[in-house]
């Protein structure tokens, strides 16, 4: 896919990769949801020669339950540990260590990786022998980790270790350069036959892409599963709900406080998705959750 993103800002993220790739220095990528930082993450892994990827989603596991998943236990150093397992850190060996979403990382994890990042050693839980680090650290991040560093929600320490070379992804929107050589790509991976006039690739151009490559991709596997070309009215489609809420709100003096639960109650009912609607929103699902709650509230 990366050999398809032909904008200017892709080509120089690509060159920084490839320049950064040959070396060990820990990495920071950082971006909206859906701009393709794994991707990134991918290609910076076959350039280095690096003999594995251990891929870690710092959101996919309790808190309670990462340090033993990542570090490693030995036998009896919890009820039910009855062998020793040796966690997927130790798995890296001198690959490397992607750190997925390390914005969703408690304090108190923050504190601890800290240390492990500075000394390159970790204990397994129940061992009195630390395990020396030999892998790189590669790590992302959600575009907002710079604002939680200045709120404390994000130890700013830690981020000044990990960012020392970090690259910013843009989104889709800021690289329209790449949105028809995707929509190609895509169309061309799932079989999906393209007949478009000049003014349909324009309103592909135009659309907002608020999730970014993973909605466009979305958009073309609809396509396959409709079993249809994508013509100018799949896009007029497509453009028409963004349209709708405009044309809903355009015509009434509201106040920004209403304005916005209108804008919330349209997402919902588009999506059905409260994760997604956070996500297009750029707030947490709690932030969310609490403007839900205090509209609904008496």
């Amino acid at each position: 896919m990366i050999n398809n993103l032909k904008d200017r800002k892709s080509l120089e993220i690509k060159e920084m990769i490839e320049r950064i790739a040959p070396m060990n220095s820990n990495v920071l990528i950082f971006g909206e949801t859906g701009v393709g930082k794994d991707f990134w993450v991918n290609y910076l892994f076959r350039l280095s020669k690096a003999p594995v990827l251990v891929d870690l989603n710092c959101g996919d596991v309790p808190e309670h339950l990462l340090e033993s998943e990542w570090f490693g236990y030995r036998k009896g150093a919890f009820t039910g540990a009855d062998r020793d397992f040796e966690g997927k850190w130790q798995k890296a060996g001198e690959g490397i260590l992607y750190l997925n979403q390390i914005d969703l990382l408690s304090l108190n994890l923050q504190a601890r990786l800290l240390r492990i990042i500075e000394r390159k050693k970790y204990f397994p839980l129940g061992s009195n022998e630390e395990i020396d680090i030999k892998a790189r650290f590669i790590f992302s991040a959600d575009q907002r980790i710079e604002a939680r560093v200045r709120t404390g929600e994000f130890r700013s320490d830690l981020y000044f270790r990990i960012s020392s070379c970090s690259l910013f992804i843009p989104p889709l929107r800021e690289r329209k350069g790449d949105i028809l050589p995707l929509v190609n790509f895509f169309a061309g991976q799932k079989g999906v036959p393209i007949d478009l006039t000049p003014a349909g690739c324009q309103g592909l151009l135009a659309y907002h892409w608020s999730g970014n490559i993973r909605e466009l991709e979305n958009f073309l596997t609809q396509q396959f599963i409709r079993q249809k070309p994508l013509e100018d009215d799949d896009v007029d489609s497509l453009l028409k709900n963004v349209h709708d809420f405009w044309d809903m709100v355009k015509e009434q003096e509201l106040p920004l406080a209403v304005l916005e639960k209108k804008y919330i109650d349209y997402l919902l009912k588009k999506h059905r998705n409260k994760k997604k609607v956070a996500e297009i929103l750029k707030i947490s699902r709690k932030s969310l959750y609490n403007k839900l709650g205090r509209w609904e509230a008496p």
